[in-house]
């Protein structure tokens, strides 16, 4: 009477492994917000928002950086432990067009957000680096 069981079991296993996508819960790759790429600015974990919006504000902000070094100290700053350390970044710069920005998580992603919607941005000066 066992065997039936596992079975059976086994059964509504395979079946439902069948239904659940391959890859389900996996983030999407990121978008090139420039073809061809130029930038090389890229949007992903997107939530509530579509690349082709979530895009030209990414890239505001990045020319908006890029365009002096001033700029760039305005956007961040390196806490370091030590002179001769690593550091690790903070945002002096918390709006820009109207959006929310942050750095999240262990990676410190760099975060857009504005009500519901977010991204994150990686790419040419995304990560912040503190090297």
């Amino acid at each position: 009477m066992r065997q039936p069981r596992l079975l059976g079991a086994l059964g509504a296993a395979l079946a439902l492994a069948v239904l659940i996508p391959a890859g389900a819960g996996a983030q999407p790759p990121p978008h090139q917000c420039q073809k061809p790429v130029r930038s090389g600015v890229e949007v992903y974990d997107l939530h509530d928002i579509t690349a082709p919006s979530a895009c030209p504000v990414a890239l505001e902000l990045f020319a908006w950086e890029y365009s002096s070094d001033a700029r760039t100290r305005a956007l961040y700053g390196c806490h370091r432990p030590r002179p001769e350390a690593e550091g690790y970044p903070y945002l002096r710069l918390h709006r820009f067009r109207g959006w929310r920005l942050s750095l999240r998580g262990p990676g410190r992603e760099f975060t857009m957000s504005r009500g519901r919607s977010s991204f994150e941005v990686s790419g040419a000066d995304f990560p912040l680096n503190c090297t």
